[in-house]
C-alpha cells in the first residue's frame, strides 16, 4: 500500500511540474548608511509591491535576502543585514504571503560591485526580494512564444581553431577575441569550433528575448556576446588556469561599466550577475596610428639617421663589400630597414601632432602583457580590420599611409565599420575565464520616482513583453503576477517603446508601441505579420 502511495505521490508531481511554469516577481529595497530604517519613499515602493502581489496567483516560495557594503566589519554587517531582513519581512504581516517567506542575512558577501564609491555602496545596502509564482500553463499544440523566438533568434557565427596556437578572430560586428594555445583541450587535437553571437543592436537583443536587468534593477548596457567552445562531440569548458581576452566595441567609453554574465532562470529571463567579474580596461585608439610597429621590431639603439651626401658617401664601399660578404650583406640590409624606419617615424610624428593619439603605444604594449596577449600585431590588425577594408588596403602599413594622407589633406573623413563609429578604435577589453552570456553594463542613470505599470496582455506561455527606454540602452522585461504582463518599480513618465510579441495557431502577431511608463499601458490589438516582416518593424527601435 505505501510503495502504491508513494508511485501515486510521483506521478502526481510530475503531473503538476507538467501542467505549471514559473513566473517571478523582484523588488530591491534600499537603506541609509548603517542603517535598518526603511525610508518612507522605499516604504511606499515596497507596500505598492506587496499589495501587488498579494492578489496574485500560485505564490510557490518568497525569498527574501539582505545586504550590506563593505563598511564595517563582517562581524557587524552580518548583524546589520539581519536587521535589515526583519525589517523587511515585517511589512508583509497580516497578508497571504507571510507563510511563503524563507530569509537569509548575507553581510557583504554578495555584492552587486566592488564598493569602491558612494554610488556603488548605496546600491549594495539593500534587502533582494524574489517572488516564485506557479501559473498554470495552456497546452497548446500550434506553438508558443518560445517558438517564435526560435525563428527571430540570431544565427551563431562559426570559426574552427588550431587549439595548439593563439587565435586571435574578428567577429562580424567587430568583437575581438584572442584565445591562447592550450585553452581549449580537444581529442586527437581535431578543430575546436567557437561558435558567437554579437548584440549591439536593440532590435537583435529584442529578437533574442534578451533583456538588461539584474536582480530587477536596470541595467544600461554597452553590448552583449554569447561564446561557446565545441568539438563534433562535446561542448568544451576552458581549462583550468586558462582565459580568453575579449575586446568589445563601443560608441562610447564609461568609467562605470561593469562585466556582467547571464543566467536564464526558469521563465527565461536573463538575469545578470556581476559576481567576481573581471576589471575592464577602456582603449580608445586612433586608426592607423602606427602601434603596428611597436613593440615588435623596434629600432636598434644604435640606428642613427644617414645624412646625404657625406654618410651616403660613405657607404660605397660597405655595398661593394656585400657582394662578397654575407655578413657585410646583412648589415646593409639592416641598415636600410633602419633608415626607412626613422623617414617613416619622421612622416609619423608629423601626423601625430595633427592627430593627438589618445592612446601612448607603450601604454598599449602594457595593456596586451598584462592580459597575456602574446600576438599583438595579429590583433591590432583586427582591430583595424573594418577600416582596412574600407580603403582597400592589406597591411596595417598602407593603412597608416593612406590615413595621413587624408589628415595632410585635410580631407573629413567620417570612418565607419559595422555597427560601430570607428573615428576612434574604442573598446572594453577583459579577460574572462569562463564562456556563455557576456555583458558590458553599468546601472541605470534613470532618476526619479517609480512606478508599478501594468499592461492588458495577458500572461500566457504565447505572449510577451518587454520595455526599451529611449534615453538610455535599457530593456526591461514583463512579469505576470497579477494574470497580465507588468512592470514593478519602473521609472515613471519615460519615454519609451513598447514590444509585445504573440505566436499562436502558427501566426505571429507584433504590437509595438511609441509611449511613456505610466499606470496602466494600454495594448492595442496584435497585428499578424510574418517573421521577416517582425524583422523589419523592429529596427526602428535602432535609431
Amino acid at each position: 500500500m505505501k510503495k502504491i502511495t508513494l508511485l501515486l505521490t510521483c506521478f502526481l508531481l510530475l503531473t503538476l511540474n507538467s501542467l505549471f511554469g514559473q513566473s517571478i516577481s523582484r523588488h530591491s529595497v534600499y537603506f541609509d548608511v548603517d542603517s535598518y530604517t526603511i525610508s518612507q519613499d522605499e516604504l511606499n515602493s515596497l507596500k505598492s509591491f506587496i499589495s501587488q502581489e498579494n492578489t496574485g496567483n500560485y505564490i510557490s516560495k518568497i525569498y527574501i535576502k539582505g545586504h550590506t557594503d563593505s563598511d564595517a566589519s563582517d562581524s557587524y554587517n552580518q548583524v546589520l543585514s539581519e536587521r535589515r531582513v526583519v525589517a523587511v519581512t515585517k511589512q508583509f504581516e497580516g497578508t497571504n504571503l507571510i507563510s511563503y517567506i524563507e530569509t537569509e542575512a548575507l553581510g557583504e558577501s554578495n555584492p552587486l560591485n566592488k564598493n569602491l564609491t558612494s554610488e556603488d555602496k548605496k546600491l549594495n545596502r539593500r534587502v533582494e526580494i524574489t517572488i516564485e509564482h506557479w501559473v498554470p500553463d495552456i497546452v497548446e499544440s500550434n506553438g508558443t512564444i518560445k517558438d517564435l523566438y526560435k525563428m527571430l533568434e540570431q544565427e551563431k557565427q562559426r570559426n574552427c581553431i588550431d587549439p595548439n596556437r593563439d587565435t586571435v578572430l574578428r567577429l562580424e560586428q567587430g568583437t575581438i577575441i584572442y584565445i591562447p594555445a592550450g585553452a581549449f583541450k580537444s581529442d586527437n587535437n581535431e578543430c575546436v569550433e567557437i561558435r558567437a553571437k554579437e548584440f549591439y543592436k536593440t532590435s537583435d537583443m529584442i529578437m533574442e528575448n534578451l533583456s538588461t536587468t539584474s536582480n530587477g534593477r536596470l541595467l544600461e548596457t554597452a553590448g552583449m556576446i554569447y561564446l561557446e567552445a565545441a568539438t563534433k562531440e562535446r561542448i568544451l569548458d576552458l581549462q583550468p588556469g586558462k582565459e580568453v581576452t575579449i575586446l568589445m566595441p563601443t560608441d562610447e567609453l564609461r568609467d562605470d561599466m561593469q562585466l556582467f554574465y547571464g543566467d536564464r532562470d526558469h521563465d527565461d529571463v536573463m538575469n545578470w550577475l556581476s559576481d567576481n567579474a573581471p576589471a575592464l580596461e577602456k582603449i580608445n585608439m586612433p586608426p592607423g596610428v602606427g602601434c603596428e610597429n611597436y613593440p615588435l621590431d623596434n629600432i636598434a639603439d644604435d640606428c642613427v639617421r644617414c645624412k646625404l651626401f657625406f654618410c651616403r658617401f660613405k657607404r660605397v664601399g660597405s655595398r661593394i663589400a656585400g657582394t662578397f660578404s654575407s655578413e657585410k650583406r646583412t648589415s646593409n640590409r639592416e641598415f636600410r630597414q633602419c633608415q626607412r624606419r626613422l623617414r617613416k617615424n619622421r612622416r609619423q610624428n608629423v601626423v601625430e601632432a595633427i592627430e593627438q593619439p589618445n592612446l601612448n603605444c607603450q601604454e598599449l604594449d602594457s595593456l596586451f602583457e598584462k592580459y597575456g596577449v602574446t600576438s599583438k600585431r595579429e590583433l591590432i590588425e583586427k582591430m583595424n580590420e573594418g577600416i582596412m577594408k574600407q580603403y582597400g588596403v592589406k597591411t596595417l602599413e598602407q593603412l597608416a599611409d593612406t590615413l595621413r594622407k587624408i589628415k595632410m589633406n585635410e580631407v573629413e573623413q567620417r570612418l565607419s565599420s559595422g555597427y560601430v563609429s570607428q573615428q576612434d578604435l574604442r573598446y572594453y577589453m577583459f579577460n574572462s575565464n569562463r564562456l556563455g552570456w557576456i555583458n558590458c553594463d553599468a546601472f541605470g542613470r534613470i532618476e526619479g520616482p517609480k512606478v508599478n505599470m501594468v499592461t492588458n496582455v495577458p500572461f500566457q506561455p504565447q505572449n510577451d513583453c518587454k520595455t526599451i527606454f529611449k534615453d538610455v540602452k535599457g530593456i526591461m522585461p514583463g512579469y505576470g503576477s497579477t494574470g497580465v504582463f507588468s512592470y514593478n518599480d519602473i521609472p515613471k513618465n519615460k519615454n519609451i517603446w513598447h514590444v509585445a510579441l504573440k505566436f499562436e495557431n502558427e501566426q505571429a502577431y507584433l504590437s509595438l508601441i511609441d509611449d511613456k511608463t505610466k499606470e496602466n499601458l494600454m495594448i492595442p490589438v496584435f497585428v499578424p505579420m510574418k517573421v521577416s516582416e517582425i524583422k523589419e518593424q523592429l529596427k526602428v527601435l535602432d535609431k
